[in-house]
């Protein structure tokens, strides 16, 4: 039986992340992922914006993306506190993701794109990415 998008097999947890996505334009990519991913140029390499893995996958077809979690000393640190330290880290640009959300800051840890801004942002990091050319 076809899902909310026309494609008759897809996997359970797949269907989830199409059901529960925040763009009703197009249900496969969620705003926040897609907003980063069209920032950087890669929205259209993929099919599904959902999750941190989908995000890195299409970002690696364009840029070599490496983890900067131990790195930037943010295991537990908020967004705003890890600011400093990316400025001293040579990428491009950085994935940042956190509980339920995905921002994009530059090289100098100014914030580049975030679907929902905060004035301090107390935001837990979960994931940081570095982007860096090919």
């Amino acid at each position: 039986m076809p899902g909310p998008t026309g494609i008759k097999y897809m996997t359970v947890k797949r269907r989830k992340y199409i059901n529960g996505s925040n763009n009703k334009k197009n249900p496969r990519k969620n705003i926040c992922a897609e907003a980063v991913a069209d920032a950087i140029g890669v929205a259209g390499y993929v099919r599904y914006l959902h999750t941190i893995s989908d995000l890195v996958r299409a970002a690696r077809m364009r840029y070599t993306v490496r983890s900067r979690m131990s790195a930037a000393n943010a295991r537990g640190k908020t967004v705003g506190s890890i600011r400093a330290k990316l400025a001293e880290l040579d990428a491009r640009c950085y994935i940042v993701r956190t509980d339920d959300h995905v921002l994009l800051l530059g090289a100098d840890g100014r914030t580049l794109i975030d679907t929902s801004p905060r004035k301090r942002d107390r935001r837990k990091v979960t994931h940081l990415y570095g982007v860096y050319p090919k």
